[in-house]
């Protein structure tokens, strides 16, 4: 019982937290002006009392810029910027000076502004007023896309992406109207510095260079359109109240707003290593600007929900105790138990966006991390097994301009993965970076019995990599990228009498071996993204080596670089293709993506042969989200990830689970006539793992477990 009164008290304390965020939440009063994100570190605000705030330290990403303030971007410096709560977008190009002139506080009022110098792009939402002026011209702005780019008297120019724009000559002196406003619809541009002021049609070419270094990187213009959209037809007006007056409409408390936004309830049942168990688990999620916090509160159980006894225990571990039973006889076991047990009820804490944010960190559930463009890490996830196995991994980035760093550990409880990347950007006004990168795996033959035997190895992935990119923009981007790596066993203990780093893996019948390279292009046309890239690769040296399937293969590779040090050989030269593609429709509703690794080796006699080698990859993803299919609404994803398909495939041993594949994914049905409820069935392949937690294996000689389907159906509860 005494283990169970923290749980509940945990439990209990939620009202309290939501009560604490409504009450510090007041509605908006006007429109704001926030500043959403920077490139670059050369951006300075002068507020009207001449005050100076440096981007860094006096004003941040997230900070509202307040009438009367100027914004100036350097020459290797962009920024873009959010009008709250209508939507609007501004990007301010390099080398840009950008004047708040006044925001509207009522919908009859105008959102003013000003450029004295630079490039600025805006995409107003529709139901507003906006106006931009230089000292030479103004434009009158309503819902549209467009461009000006004005050089102090030189140029004042305006292109139109989409809409209308009312767009008028004025005196320098005075600011008076010189003449007739000319209207400037999508496709159009006007100067008010040409001999004839008249809207001229441009190509599609011009269009898009008009737009090439104004590009939005973090906001996204469809996201105004759908701020913007008309307000769907309203349901019919309940019948007035017997006197006649109609009825007051009931606006829902900031309490009950967060409720249900944040708080999540999952009853059902879960199956854990063939056993299957009844779970009840809250998961409220908290959002204070950009942080967000996401718990998981769970009691999952064999019988008795009310009996700590009977409850399940990750990894042995008794979650709920929070070192009960230890304070007063050893304070600082109960106090490690503590903060171990507080931990697990952390499913993810963030702030920022990986490599778009001067700082960013994800602490919980770690998926699709990826270093440099992957050659060495691609898509790890520490939740492969989740939640029968849970972790707190780590994953944080700063970014100084001219260089940069991140890290990942897959667990701060018990850490057995690291990597991290450094990278710098050696030439001014260019974001041409070079870079470095590292991961290690300290304990891959821990849950094997002869690990000693086999050198107890620790396996080091070290590599570069060079990125340019070439576009970015909202509609069109591309990078181009070349990454070269090695992976090198570190020994604890002698295999052919030799311990330590065995740099000896790289020099095979006096030739370089056991390295990869990779080289190509990622980008994005619309909203298809696009990855097309050549590899190389010699020795046993994989590809991605740390990806999604890295956790349940790691004792075969650990395995694979014993034999290799036993039985030196070149190895096999292999080459290949890798391509990939996705899309995302429908306000991100519907999502796809696939890619797809076919190899082939220098003594290469038929694809057949080339199959056989196991040496392929398969990665797919499907993601569907509520409101995409009518009626009955269903929603929910599925991935697979696969090595070695077409060797399984032609050898007629095809199974849809095994060590070599993660498959996973859920379908979330809403429950008819009770809009709060939903059914789920989550499915997922996972190791097998007997009662002490330890792997259960399929041939442990060769470091392959056990791999089965974990099902589980629950009741989905939200506010």
């Amino acid at each position: 019982m005494k283990r169970f009164i923290p749980a509940l008290a945990l439990v209990l304390a939620l009202p309290l937290l939501a009560a604490a965020q409504a009450k510090t939440t007041t509605p908006p009063q006007g429109q704001k002006l926030l500043l959403e994100f920077v490139s670059g570190t050369e951006l300075s605000v002068i507020l009207a009392d001449k005050t100076v705030l440096a981007y860094g330290s006096g004003i941040i990403d997230g900070d509202p810029v307040p009438v009367g303030a100027v914004i100036k971007t350097g020459p290797t410096t962009s920024a873009e910027l959010k009008l709250a709560p209508n939507g609007s977008i501004i990007k301010l190009a390099k080398a840009t000076t950008f004047t708040v002139a006044g925001l509207a506080s009522a919908p009859t009022d105008k959102n003013a502004f000003a450029v004295a110098a630079g490039k600025v792009r805006a995409v107003a939402a529709k139901g507003g007023q906006y106006e931009f002026r230089s000292g030479t011209a103004v434009c009158g702005v309503r819902g549209t896309d467009f461009i000006f780019d004005v050089i102090e008297g030189a140029k004042a120019r305006l292109v139109v992406a989409e809409g209308l724009v009312e767009f008028a000559r004025l005196d320098p002196a005075t600011g008076a109207m010189l003449g007739s406003a000319l209207s400037v619809a999508g496709g159009m541009a006007a100067d008010a510095f040409a001999s004839v002021f008249e809207s001229l049609k441009l190509s599609d070419a011009e269009l898009a260079e008009a737009l090439g270094d104004v590009g939005f990187e973090r906001l996204k213009a469809g996201d105004v359109a759908a701020a913007a959209a008309p307000e769907a037809p309203k349901e019919p007006a309940a019948a007035e109240p017997a006197d006649g007056k109609p009825a007051e409409p009931k606006e829902q408390s900031a309490f009950a707003k967060w409720l249900s936004e944040a708080l999540g309830m999952e009853i059902g049942s879960v199956t854990i290593d063939s056993q299957t168990y009844a779970k009840a688990v809250i998961q409220p999620t908290i959002k204070l600007g950009k942080l967000k916090l996401g718990l998981y509160l769970p009691i999952i159980y064999s019988s008795n929900l009310f009996d700590p006894a009977d409850w399940y225990r990750p990894g042995g571990n008794d979650e709920w105790s929070f070192g009960s039973g230890q304070w007063g006889v050893d304070n600082g076991a109960a106090a490690i138990d503590a903060a171990k047990d507080l931990a697990l009820k952390i499913r993810f804490l963030e702030y920022g966006r990986q490599l778009e944010d001067p700082f960013f960190v994800k602490i919980g559930n770690l998926q699709g991390l990826t270093l440099g463009h992957g050659l060495i890490m691609r898509n790890y996830a520490n939740d492969t097994e989740f939640p029968s196995v849970r972790r707190i991994g780590l994953n944080l980035g700063f970014d100084f301009g001219k260089a940069g760093f991140e890290a990942l550990a897959n667990d701060l409880a018990a850490p057995e993965i690291f990597g991290g990347r450094f990278y710098f950007r050696p030439v001014p006004n260019s974001k041409l970076a070079f870079g470095l990168s590292a991961a290690a795996d300290i304990a891959p033959a821990s849950s094997l019995a002869n690990r000693d035997a086999i050198g107890d190895p620790i396996l080091i992935g070290a590599g570069l990599d060079l990125d340019l990119p070439i576009l970015t923009g909202d509609f069109l981007g591309l990078r181009f990228f070349a990454d070269g790596a090695t992976t090198l066993p570190y020994l604890r203990s002698a295999v052919n009498g030799q311990a330590g780093l065995r740099t000896d893996v790289l020099i095979q019948g006096g030739e370089l071996q056991n390295w990869g390279a990779a080289s190509g292009f990622m980008g994005r046309v619309a909203f298809f993204d696009w990855r097309l890239e050549y590899r190389y690769t010699t020795g046993i040296f994989r590809s991605s080596f740390f990806d999604s399937t890295y956790d349940r293969k790691r004792a075969e590779y650990a395995l694979a670089y014993y034999d290799y040090l036993m039985t030196p050989s070149a190895g096999t030269t292999v080459m290949g293709i890798y391509g990939e593609g996705g899309f995302s429709l429908m306000k991100d509703k519907l999502s796809f993506q696939v890619g797809y690794f076919w190899p082939w080796s220098t003594e290469m006699t038929s694809l057949a042969a080339e199959a056989a080698k196991g040496a392929d990859e398969l990665h797919a993803k499907l993601l569907v989200k509520k409101g995409l299919i009518p009626i009955i609404d269903v929603a929910g994803g599925i991935f697979y990830d696969r090595r070695g398909l077409a060797k399984a495939i032609t050898g007629g041993d095809f199974r849809l689970f095994d060590e070599s594949t993660v498959f996973g994914g859920e379908i979330v049905v809403p429950v008819p006539k009770t809009p709060n409820l939903d059914l789920a069935v989550l499915f997922a392949t996972v190791p097998v793992r007997n009662a002490d937690g330890s792997i259960s294996w399929k041939n442990q000689a060769e470091g392959i477990p056990n791999v089965k389907p974990s099902i589980s159906i629950e009741t989905r509860l939200h506010f």
